[in-house]
């Protein structure tokens, strides 16, 4: 991977953007008085912020580098293969969301025990553990790619930087801090395609040219191994995976009611719809004035060679902030849903039922930095490896694990029917086809075949359909449907609780104010950056997207004003 120059000003905005959440993560630090708080945000997170957050939370830099790299070889099929994201959030918002936050809870299996027995609670509960690490130390990898080149240090020592930095915010705030970084997050995303998407346009010449020159096949909505089998296999497990997922399903259930969490899910989709195109355009106009990265190798590289090519001086630290960001947001949800899980449903739950809440809290933080540092210690890990098809390696996680880890929490969530025995049964059976699956894909499959290319997508489906199936045949030999139908009914009555202004906590009151001044900061990172920037072109676009940030940290702080005086005398009463 070649080298880019970072000047001052993109090390004032990376700099900047680092000391930022870390501030996030101290201002709400003893604002936690409740494990309720530190994993769910004691259920009064605006559905809005939710709702970005979900986005923020599954769109890592891995998504910026695997989608830009398919879309550099293959075309627009990329876009289409990214978008099976809208449809699972659409099946979010019309079923899911709902039954998340009615199942009030501060952990993704709490119910589990309630539902069946503590048995099944304790199975699901370790059984997404493993593959979340993984793909987190997988995440770290990916991010830290842009960082070292940047820098010029080791891999290792970026990976290490920003693990120390996701673990560190996320032990200190919780999900109150995760959900305002998220919101920081997605403003140097949407900076970051500000900037490269116009200047990708006018390097390709116009859409035009661009759609008269690209390679043939690069309109098409499927392309070689990415047809609709593996189209098919991918909605199914971005439905899993964005319902099911504990770090995106704590998004869900944060919310004050149901319908504020039918609304973060539609609103996520939403943001997947508009904003999947805009992210890998850029990587698909590039095969037009960076044609070489496919006989070198780079291709995973495609968002560096685009900022060296596209930025001028000044501005290349917005994007590099901005892969840090995306990355940053999805491990720290992950560490926080996997500690929240490790602590209540194991440690509170099996090991100091009677345990203080000032007790939970210290070992869910403790559990928050060991999850964090097994994820860096994977990172590292992969460090040492060479050039890699970072989608493929995400979709072979995704084929052995995904289904089965989390489907049948997903099925105790819908299903009146299902019972602990079809839970199991599914579980394993699900386990087991998907390391079956990788086995005959490893060492079975000859390279290049027709049925390697169809491979994956199949695998996703198959691994799916067999734990539907085990779950089915566990629940018919158990016999005990009407029971769980009862048990489905009582758990999930339909009625709302919404977070009324006398239940705010201090956190939900003080959110407007530190949204507000975290919008200000990024701002003036902005402006500070547009000041020192070599280039006028990077000082003019800097100050103006500043100028416009700053004008949307100060309607954040007119609403922080008012929510203030709204709810303050209640908060003060107490």
């Amino acid at each position: 991977m070649n080298h880019f120059p970072l000047t001052l000003s993109d090390i004032i905005v990376i700099a900047g953007y680092l000391l930022l959440v870390l501030y996030i993560g101290f201002y709400f630090r003893r604002r936690m008085s409740s494990a309720e708080d530190y994993f769910a945000g004691g259920h009064q997170v605006p559905w809005w912020l939710a709702g970005v957050s979900h986005y923020i939370s599954s769109a890592s830099a891995l998504t910026f580098i695997a989608y830009s790299q398919l879309g550099y070889q293959y075309g627009i099929v990329s876009i289409i293969v990214a978008w099976t994201a809208v449809p699972g959030c659409i099946f979010g918002g019309l079923i899911f969301a709902r039954r998340w936050r009615q199942a009030r809870v501060s952990t993704p299996v709490e119910f589990l025990e309630r539902r069946f027995n503590i048995f099944v609670r304790q199975l699901m509960a370790w059984a997404g553990v493993p593959m979340k690490i993984g793909e987190d130390g997988l995440k770290l990898f990916a991010t830290s790619l842009f960082l070292a080149v940047g820098l010029q240090i080791p891999v290792s020592w970026a990976v290490l930087a920003c693990g120390i930095i996701a673990i560190a915010y996320t032990f200190l705030g919780g999900l109150w801090a995760l959900a305002v970084t998220d919101y920081v997050q997605f403003l140097m995303k949407a900076l970051a395609l500000l900037l490269l998407v116009p200047l990708a346009i006018w390097r390709a010449g116009g859409l035009r040219h661009a759609a008269l020159h690209l390679p043939p096949g690069f309109f098409h909505v499927t392309h070689g191994m990415y047809n609709w089998v593996y189209i098919a296999g991918f909605v199914v497990m971005l439905t899993i995976t964005l319902n099911g997922s504990w770090s995106l399903a704590q998004k869900y259930y944060s919310v004050g009611d149901t319908r504020q969490a039918e609304k973060a899910a539609y609103l996520s989709a939403a943001l997947y719809f508009i904003g999947t195109p805009i992210m890998i355009l850029p990587a698909i106009l590039g095969r037009l004035f960076l044609p070489d990265l496919i006989a070198a190798h780079h291709t995973a590289d495609v968002y560096v060679y685009l900022m060296i090519d596209l930025l001028p001086a000044g501005m290349v630290g917005i994007v590099v902030a901005a892969l840090l960001s995306a990355t940053m947001a999805t491990v720290s949800a992950d560490f926080s849903a996997i500690a929240g899980v490790l602590t209540k449903d194991v440690y509170q739950r099996l090991i100091r039922p009677n345990a203080s809440q000032a007790s939970v809290l210290r070992m869910g933080k403790l559990i928050t930095l060991l999850v964090g540092s097994l994820s860096v210690l994977i990172g590292l890990y992969l460090s040492l490896g060479g050039d890699q098809q970072i989608l493929h390696l995400m979709v072979l996680i995704a084929t052995a694990f995904i289904a089965p880890s989390f489907l049948p929490l997903m099925a105790a969530l819908v299903s009146r029917r299902v019972t602990a025995q079809g839970i199991i049964t599914g579980f394993f059976l699900g386990l087991a086809t998907g390391l079956a699956m990788l086995a005959a894909r490893a060492w079975l499959l000859p390279q290049g075949s027709w049925l390697l290319a169809n491979f994956d997508g199949a695998s996703l489906l198959i691994n799916t359909g067999m734990t539907v199936v085990g779950m089915w045949i566990g629940t018919v030999l158990s016999g005990e449907q009407e029971e769980n139908a009862r048990k489905h009914d009582l758990i999930f009555k339909v009625h709302e609780q919404p977070a009324t202004a006398a239940s705010l906590t201090k956190s939900a009151i003080d959110l407007q104010k530190i949204i507000a001044i975290a919008t200000f900061a990024v701002a003036a990172l902005l402006a500070v950056a547009g000041l020192v920037a070599p280039a006028s072109t990077a000082r003019i676009t800097d100050l103006s997207i500043a100028a416009l940030i700053f004008f949307l940290g100060w309607l954040r702080l007119h609403a922080s004003r008012k929510h203030t005086h709204e709810h303050m005398p209640e908060g003060a009463a107490r």
